[in-house]
């Protein structure tokens, strides 16, 4: 009896370690795999951040930009030795730089023709929120393409974009309405098309618009006359700055 009772203690106690090795397996086991999907799970989240921002980096940085631009990136009209420097800020989707446009465009063309006034349009892309098809961004990019391949119809073009400007909150015109109303401007030049399709330059438009941000503008439209920002847009008050300009530099 003592000896079959020792030889069923031993049994016993084989049976529990052999249960005890088997469990620590299965813990060891259980961790191995729960390491694996850790760094696999963070690999995987790694890897998307940076193809993001890899994406971004890309997009801000591509250096595809249209020729002829003027300073800070922006599009001149008028002599470079014009006295009077008026630098305006604006969004093909913003209704408030539309108002400006019709309420000052004779007025400026007339500086301009004179030799008094150089204008340095800085067109950005705030307002892609304000449409649901990105409008800011496209129509941004094809007054690059416009200013790239066919300047002297930059300012019809720009122009037509503010006279036929979509409604806010609802889809911008089509690329191929950019592309007509850029032939209507005199801009012919297929590589203009494949650039609207294409969004050669939204890289750029990014860009630009970034770096208006960081330069402090806030809104649209934002316009300075010699560097002084405007706090009244309508014609009387730009008129009143550009005369004030012309009187000190004269």
């Amino acid at each position: 009896m003592a000896g079959r009772e020792s030889i069923g203690d031993r049994a016993a106690k084989v049976a529990q370690l052999r249960s005890r090795q088997a469990k620590a397996e299965a813990r060891r086991r259980t961790l191995l795999v729960s390491g694996i999907v850790v760094v696999l799970v963070a690999v995987i989240v790694g890897s998307f951040v940076l193809v993001q921002n890899t994406r971004r980096g890309e997009a801000v940085a591509d250096t595809a930009a249209p020729a002829n631009l003027g300073p800070s990136n922006s599009i001149t009209q008028g002599d470079d030795d014009a006295p009077v420097k008026v630098v305006v800020y604006e969004d093909f989707q913003c209704p408030y730089c539309a108002e400006f446009e019709a309420a000052n465009r004779e007025q400026l063309t007339a500086y301009v023709d004179r030799g008094d006034v150089q204008v340095q349009y800085r067109p950005i892309a705030f307002l892609d929120r304000a449409s649901t098809d990105q409008y800011s961004t496209r129509a941004l990019n094809a007054a690059a393409a416009v200013f790239d391949r066919a300047p002297e119809s930059f300012v019809d073009f720009h122009n037509l974009l503010f006279d036929n400007q979509p409604t806010e909150g609802g889809a911008g015109l089509s690329n191929e309405q950019l592309i007509d109303y850029a032939a209507e401007a005199g801009a012919t030049e297929p590589e203009i098309a494949s650039a609207v399709r294409d969004l050669t330059y939204e890289g750029w438009t990014a860009r630009i618009t970034e770096q208006a941000s960081k330069e402090g503008i806030s809104g649209t439209p934002t316009v300075q006359v010699n560097g002084t920002s405007l706090e009244s847009l309508d014609a009387i008050s730009l008129k009143t700055a550009v005369d004030e300009a012309l009187t000190q530099d004269g």
